[in-house]
């Protein structure tokens, strides 16, 4: 919905550049235009933010409900690696065949 505030206010400031400035309809057309697409790119952004942030919450409650990830090649699971918050990893723990091993959480499934 904010994208539809955006675009309206795309429309007003096409209304001042038309009404109080002594630029041509091209330049006042390619300003319009850019910012528009500026704010498409922000928006498509956003999109695809947002579905990787939901695929790694999903990975993340998989892995607290005691279920095996696949990460590439290596299985990942509660009892030999720690999941890391801040850097939205599995860290393997220590005395464990992959003891400090690093596994991004957007790699999983």
């Amino acid at each position: 919905m904010r994208y539809l505030y955006a675009v309206g206010l795309l429309a007003a400031l096409y209304l001042v550049l038309h009404y109080f400035t002594e630029l041509s309809h091209r330049q006042k057309s390619a300003i319009v235009a850019g910012l528009l697409l500026f704010i498409a790119a922000a928006a498509i952004y956003d999109v695809r933010k947002a579905e990787h942030d939901a695929k790694v919450r999903e990975t993340v409650l998989k892995f607290q409900r005691h279920q095996l990830l696949h990460c590439g090649d290596l299985i990942v699971s509660d009892g030999e690696y720690t999941y890391s918050v801040g850097t939205q990893s599995f860290i393997a723990n220590a005395g464990t065949p992959q003891a400090g091993l690093i596994v991004s959480a957007s790699e999983c499934r």
